[in-house]
């Protein structure tokens, strides 16, 4: 593994500090300002770099007169960054105050100023004292500066990070958020600006005094709340401006994104993904259920809050086999039968097998007793079944129900003499305990809500789900 070593310079280590992201940075000529002809860096016909920019390098190119770098934004990020260009209608200091203003509305109340480049534009810096997500402070700065009439636009104004669309990241497309260039680069014209606009010199150490005093005064109470109404304001946005299946696919593509926030989540988000696979990607059998655990497993809370990932093969084949009866590919000829599914049916699969195994290796070994309730509960112990379960499957242990085919090669001694107390009726073990083995260590069923929602009526004609609680399949939007 290559070590990514800091510059040597303090400056330096601190510009990668407030910087860290540093996949598909742009570079850039100071030769002219006017149109510094950005190039993403490593990208090429074939796609993007396989590296990120290393901080050394990205020091240098900083340091260089000649060359201009900028960076782009990660899932989380310590600031936000508006840009107001020198041909805006906010380009004055009435428009400056007014875009602070805005801003302060949302917490922020204490910016950084720095003229961008030798072309006038204005660059306004939002630095925050601990890590928020990218999108939500893109969403929350967006609809601050719209609610006061200040609408994002190219050549306008814009916001870093920007409200990008998403990619399918569980199928390796990503999108990234726009890139800005970095700020005070020798040769580019960019300097700090005083609360009065006027230049105040290019000193970096000054540029990151002014970014730690911002940091201290900002409200990240009324910003936490801003952003969680700004997501949700995109979010009911999208909603009235897609139709129904594309709402269905947006809101099916943001649980998949977003994964795991808190416990108890792992059966709605395997359905979520089987149905997406289903539907969207017109999936099936082995692939579907590979699509679920692959996606499930890369997906943010996954390692944190699933208590299920000793299992999750097998839970991902279950919501692929439910998935796959309930749902059909879309635009796709309606497959769905009358039969109903049940999750369940995994369980009980997984127990009978348990049992058998059990019983054959106590019959193997000669510790399989005769006595029923004795039986029962050596089976219970080894199978880490309950009683209950066990109770339901007679056949596969009960001394009137089955028997053991001894092989003549391995073992050629008579039987053992049936027991008088192998018609005794079935008792209910003393201790009542719950055996799972190490497959199931939850120790007790688990709701699943899977069951309430694939007994919908079938027969429909139109939709994902069926019937009028559907989707228009029949029909690409």
């Amino acid at each position: 593994m290559i070590t990514d070593l800091t510059p040597s310079d303090p400056l330096g280590q601190k510009l990668c500090e407030l910087f860290p992201y540093r996949w598909l940075a742009i570079q850039g000529s100071t030769e002219d300002a006017s149109n510094p002809n950005w190039q993403t860096i490593g990208h090429t016909e074939k796609g993007p770099g396989k590296f990120p920019l290393r901080q050394r390098t990205l020091w240098a190119m900083w340091e260089d007169p000649a060359q201009l770098v900028g960076v782009r934004f990660d899932d989380m990020t310590a600031y936000g960054l508006i840009d107001v260009d020198r041909l805006s209608q906010f380009h004055s200091a009435t428009g400056i105050k007014a875009i602070c203003e805005a801003l302060e509305t949302i917490g922020i109340v204490r910016v950084v100023l720095v003229r961008s480049s030798f072309s006038g534009g204005i660059h306004i810096y939002l630095p925050l004292p601990e890590p928020v997500k990218t999108f939500d402070l893109a969403a929350a700065i967006k609809y601050a500066l719209e609610s006061q009439e200040i609408h994002l636009a190219p050549g306008q104004v814009e916001a870093f990070p920007n409200c990008k669309s998403f990619g399918r990241s569980w199928l390796n497309e990503f999108t990234q958020y726009n890139a800005h260039r970095l700020p005070l680069q020798p040769g580019s014209g960019s300097v700090l600006l005083n609360q009065d606009f006027q230049p105040d010199g290019a000193n970096l150490q000054s540029f990151f005094w002014r970014w730690d005093y911002a940091q201290r005064l900002q409200d990240m109470e009324m910003l936490t709340e801003a952003m969680r109404y700004g997501r949700d304001q995109h979010r009911k946005r999208r909603k009235i401006k897609h139709g129904p299946t594309d709402t269905w696919k947006a809101d099916l593509e943001l649980d998949i994104r977003e994964g795991w926030t808190g416990r108890g989540q792992t059966n709605y988000l395997l359905k979520q993904i089987a149905c997406y696979g289903r539907v969207f990607e017109g999936l099936a059998g082995y692939e579907l259920a590979e699509f679920v655990e692959r996606t499930a497993v890369t997906r943010p809370g996954y390692l944190e809050h699933c208590d299920h990932r000793h299992e999750i093969d097998s839970r991902a084949r279950a919501w692929a086999r439910a998935a796959e009866k309930y749902y059909w590919p879309l635009a796709s000829t309606p497959t769905r039968t009358s039969e109903t599914y049940s999750i369940n049916d995994e369980r009980s699969e997984d127990a009978i097998a348990r049992i058998k195994r059990a019983v054959l290796t106590l019959a193997s070994t000669g510790e399989l007793p005769e006595i029923v309730h004795q039986r029962a509960k050596k089976i219970c112990e080894l199978a880490r079944t309950s009683a209950q379960t066990l109770y339901k499957y007679l056949n596969l242990w009960h001394p009137s129900q089955w028997c053991v085919i001894v092989h003549p090669a391995s073992d050629t001694a008579d039987p053992p003499p049936k027991s008088d107390h192998s018609a005794d009726p079935p008792k209910t073990l003393q201790d009542g305990l719950l055996h799972t083995t190490q497959k199931n260590m939850k120790g007790e069923p688990v709701e699943i809500p899977l069951k309430k929602t694939f007994t919908l009526a079938s027969g429909g004609s139109e939709g994902g789900l069926g019937g009028e609680r559907g989707f228009p399949q029949g029909e690409k939007s």
